[in-house]
Parts: structure tokens; C-alpha cells; sequence
């Protein structure tokens, strides 16, 4: 029990451990790769080596390897991933490489491959959706789809929903038939007439036809395919409060209903907008859950909670650094052959790296809090610290496979690519920054009056805003983007996180009991937790370089923070 005590509560040897990876990267020699002993000359082959699919080869479709078996194939016939060792083995503790369809079903072993032609390849297509729109609808893509905001989207649905049904079963009964014959007007959005003018998916860029059918997002509106949508969308009336508000839910996924209600409609929903609604559903679940445990000393609860939240933080990372990879490999196809296509990679690239980073720097605040967790039983103790140390050693590793892929990066890409790729992840990091710590002040000055509390902290946070501030004004000036409209869009987005997703959530049970008591220590904790993932943040996404003023303000905030 004692040594649980010390190793969670001690944080000095697991940053350490940190650190040592860091420095392994830049001090050891290169990790070695897999052999290439058993490769055929590409220089041999003049064809796919896959017998459905014999494309010749030119300066287009280029010769790859499989890295299991030697053969040559196009890229559309590697995309496939299995495990393999340095040998080109077989290997569930090995890394992922490409390999061709026969070594990938070669004894399938759940545990030593990963299939990415579903997954990766609509991943994918969500980074060319905005390119898609433009090139099917012009400049009037731009112009309406920056109206579009999902909140409003889904309360159109719900009300729609709660109008169409009413309170009589009759209606409800005719409701289910008149939606079979035509698109009701509340299920349609504002941009529906714009979106109808397409004659291609507007996700996959496939024209559309007879023998593909033209499909609405009820959300957002866009025309796509049968294959970019699905029905996923569920809007319904809770069994338990049938004269209760309409909820909308996307179906399989945490916080869903676990049994269909029996007053429901499914809608087709985009890849898209399922994603958007997905996410914030998880996090408004996980919420719950959090503010359910919090009122009792209930720490296999919280640990729970904190672990789900680090799975799907663990599944999104794995996405994002594949498709990292895939991209970087691709660049470096490109650069061989010479060819202007590596420009389309750019803006996807410089999102992944915002991606990953704001993914991992997470995946750190969630052990910190796993750390303050105190187990109540030797079981429980054993439990926790596996527990701790297997999230631990993913971060290490996925931290250290990040920096290796942006190594590999700088190598193959040009100069100009890497400027242009660092400059857009700096105006992220520097933004998001901005907009935590500026929405936290805000936070803590309004319940520091509210609940007559000393302003030492909002103060604080006001001090280290303005560092934040002149950081953002050199890195705007830099990209050539207006002032005036950042302050803008930071404002109005901070009205919308304090509606929606307040930073400090405090419990009802503790307020009744000591209210004043419950709000400092959550202002303080709160705040400790958001600075750290802030300057976590901005270390992992900016070079060493970048923002130091900012990054020294942080620093001394959080030890004054420590000093209290």
C-alpha cells in the first residue's frame, strides 16, 4: 500500500522517464528498419503484382512494396497494415507496416494487424471535403457554410421533431407515414437549396446518378452518397417521460439509448456531422459520469470514468498518427517523382500535428488526474498502478513515434512546405491557448465575485493573457491574418464555450453543504489542471523557439499556483 502511495503521488520519476525519451530521440543512433534483404527489383516488374488488379506502372502509378513478402503492387493494393518485426515477421509487439491483401490475411491474427480500408480511408476523406465542395459549388461554398452551426442544426431537428408528433398518438402514427412520402421542411436546413444543386457526393466526390443515389444530410444538408451517410441519426421520446422534451442521439455510440424507444425516427446523418454529434456526446456522457462521482469519495468510479475517456483518446491517436504517417509517405513518393500534388498535403499534415498533439496533451491531464486517485484496498492499489503505468507507457511511446514522424518530415518535405506546415500549427496553438486561459479568466472573476473569494487567481490569469496576447498579435502579423477579426472570433467563441462547455463545473451536493469552501478548491484545481494542459499543448504543437514569453508565463503561473 505504502508503494503505491509514493508512485502515484510522486510525479518526478514518471517525468523523468519522459524526458529520457526525449533525449533518446535526439542523442541515440536512428532505430534500425525493417530488412529490405528480400525485396524483387522494382526495376523487374513492370506490372502490379496482384493478378485482379496488373496495373502497369508509370510515372503516375508508382512500384511499392510489400514489406512482408518483397512483391511489388501499386498503392491502391497496399493498403493494408500488419505487425511485423525488423526480420519482415510476424509480430503483435511489432511496428506497423504496409503489406499486400495475401500477407495481411495470412493467419489472421486479431492482435498483429490493422485493417485501414475503412477507417483511415473516410478519415481521409473528411480532410478533402472542404476542397470537394469548392470544386463542385465555387465560391458560394464558402459563403453559406460559414453560416453553418451544429447546435442550431440539431435544436431545428429536436424542435421539428417535438412540433411533428405533438401529444396525440394519431399524430405520431401519421407522422411515421407522411415522412415515408416527403422531406418534412424542419428536417431540411438552411443551406438544403444550395446543397441540391450538386451532382456529386460532396465527402467522395463520386457523381452521382442511377446507380448512385443522391442523398441529404438532415444536419447539414449536404448531398452525398449512400456510402458517406448512414441512419444513425436518432431523434426520440425517453420511454420513462413520454410527455418529456425530444432527445436527438447518434445510435452505437456511449451515451445512446440502450433500447430503441418506441416513439422514434432514424435520419441520414453525414460522415461529418456523425463525427461532430458522436464526439460531443461522448463528452457531455463523460461529463455526467464525473459529476456523478464527484459528490462521493468513490475512486474505482472516477477511474472508470477516466479510463474510458483515455480509450478514446487512445483510438483517435492510433487514426491520427497512421494517417500522419500514410501522408508522409506519400509526400515522399511525390518529391521522388517530382510532383506539385505534395500541395494538397500540406493543410492535412499541419492538422494532424494540431490533432495529435491536442489528443496527447489530454491523454497527459488524464493521468495526472489517475495520479491524485487513492485506492481503498491492496486489490484496488494493484489495480491503479497497472493501470497508471500502461497509460504511461503509451504516452511515452506515441510521444516518441510522434517526434520520430516529424523527423522523418523535415527530411523529405522542402523547405517551404515546412515553414508553411509550422507557421498554420503555430497560429492553432497559439490561438487555442489564448482562448482557455481568456475564457478561464472570465470564469474565475465571475465566480470569485459571486461567491465573495479573493481575485488573487483571475488577476493571475489576466497577467499571463496578456503575455498570450502579444505572442498571438507577432504570430497573426506573421500569417498576414487581421487583428481586429481575431478578437472578433475569439470573443464569440468564447460565448459559446461558457453556454455550453464551462471549464469549471462545480457540484451541487458540495455547494449546499460549503459552498465558498467547494469554489476555491475548484477554481484552484481547475485552474492548475488547465494551465498544465495549456503549456503542454503549446510545448508539443510550437518549436522550442516559438512563443518563449508565453512559455515562461505559464511557467511562473503554474508555481505560483503550487506556492498557494
Amino acid at each position: 500500500m505504502q508503494s503505491w502511495i509514493s508512485y502515484s503521488q510522486d510525479g518526478s520519476s514518471w517525468e523523468n522517464q519522459v524526458q529520457a525519451a526525449d533525449s533518446r530521440l535526439n542523442l541515440e543512433a536512428p532505430v534500425n528498419e525493417i530488412t529490405k534483404s528480400h525485396w524483387i527489383s522494382s526495376e523487374t516488374c513492370t506490372n502490379c503484382s496482384n493478378r485482379q488488379c496488373r496495373r502497369k506502372f508509370s510515372l503516375l502509378d508508382r512500384p511499392h512494396h510489400c514489406r512482408r513478402c518483397g512483391k511489388v503492387f501499386c498503392n491502391p493494393c497496399l493498403q493494408f497494415q500488419r505487425k511485423l518485426n525488423l526480420l519482415a515477421h510476424l509480430d503483435p509487439e511489432g511496428r506497423s507496416y504496409k503489406v499486400c491483401q495475401a500477407c495481411f490475411d495470412e493467419g489472421q491474427v486479431q492482435e498483429g494487424q490493422h485493417r485501414n480500408l475503412t477507417e483511415i480511408f473516410h478519415r481521409l476523406r473528411h480532410q478533402c471535403v472542404i476542397e470537394s465542395a469548392v470544386k463542385e459549388n465555387g465560391k458560394i461554398t464558402k459563403s453559406w457554410r460559414q453560416r453553418f452551426n451544429l447546435d442550431e442544426e440539431c435544436d431545428r431537428l429536436v424542435q421539428g421533431f417535438k412540433t411533428a408528433i405533438g401529444g396525440s398518438e394519431i399524430k405520431k402514427t401519421l407522422h411515421d407515414l407522411t415522412t415515408l412520402v416527403t422531406t418534412p421542411s424542419w428536417q431540411k436546413s438552411s443551406t438544403w437549396p444550395q446543397e441540391d444543386l450538386a451532382d456529386a457526393c460532396q465527402l467522395c466526390s463520386s457523381r452521382l446518378g442511377l446507380m448512385r443515389k443522391k442523398a441529404h444530410c438532415r444536419v447539414c444538408g449536404r448531398v452525398v452518397c449512400r456510402s458517406c451517410s448512414s441512419k444513425d441519426l436518432l431523434l426520440y421520446l425517453p420511454n420513462d417521460s413520454r410527455r418529456g422534451e425530444p432527445q436527438l442521439t447518434i445510435i452505437r455510440v456511449l451515451g445512446c439509448p440502450a433500447k430503441e424507444p418506441d416513439i422514434a425516427l432514424y435520419l441520414r446523418v453525414c460522415s461529418l456531422c456523425q463525427e461532430k454529434i458522436s464526439n460531443k456526446q461522448i463528452l457531455e456522457n463523460s461529463m455526467k459520469e464525473e459529476e456523478a462521482t464527484e459528490g462521493r469519495d468513490d475512486h474505482l468510479s472516477r477511474l472508470k470514468v477516466i479510463h474510458s475517456s483515455s480509450r478514446e483518446l487512445e483510438q483517435k491517436t492510433d487514426r491520427q498518427l497512421t494517417q500522419y504517417q500514410h501522408v508522409i509517405e506519400s509526400l515522399e513518393d511525390n518529391s521522388r517523382r517530382g510532383s506539385d500534388s505534395s500541395k494538397s498535403n500540406v493543410r492535412v499534415l499541419a492538422k494532424a500535428q494540431v490533432d495529435i498533439a491536442d489528443f496527447l496533451s489530454q491523454y497527459n491531464t488524464n493521468i495526472q488526474k489517475m495520479k491524485q486517485l487513492k485506492p481503498a484496498t491492496n486489490s484496488q492499489a494493484m489495480l491503479f498502478r497497472n493501470c497508471l503505468k500502461s497509460k504511461c507507457d503509451y504516452y511515452i511511446e506515441n510521444q516518441f513515434a510522434f517526434r520520430k514522424l516529424k523527423k522523418e518530415l523535415e527530411k523529405s518535405a522542402p523547405t517551404e512546405t515546412l515553414q508553411v506546415i509550422q507557421q498554420t500549427v503555430d497560429l492553432n496553438a497559439i490561438t487555442s491557448a489564448q482562448l482557455y486561459v481568456r475564457q478561464l479568466a472570465f470564469e474565475t472573476l465571475h465566480l470569485c465575485d459571486k461567491y465573495s473569494i479573493p481575485d488573487s487567481i483571475p488577476q493571475l490569469l489576466t497577467s499571463l493573457d496578456e503575455a498570450l496576447e502579444a505572442d498571438a498579435k507577432d504570430c497573426l502579423s506573421i500569417n498576414g491574418e487581421d487583428w481586429e477579426e481575431h478578437v472578433n472570433s475569439i470573443t464569440e467563441m468564447i460565448k459559446v464555450q461558457m453556454k455550453d462547455h464551462r471549464l469549471i463545473k462545480l457540484s451541487r451536493t458540495q455547494l449546499s453543504s460549503g459552498a465558498r469552501d467547494h469554489v476555491m478548491m475548484m477554481i484552484s484545481k481547475r485552474t492548475n489542471q488547465a494551465l498544465q494542459q495549456v503549456h503542454l499543448q503549446l510545448d508539443i504543437k510550437s518549436t522550442d523557439k516559438s512563443f518563449r514569453v508565453s512559455k515562461i508565463s505559464l511557467a511562473k503561473a503554474r508555481n505560483s499556483l503550487k506556492e498557494r
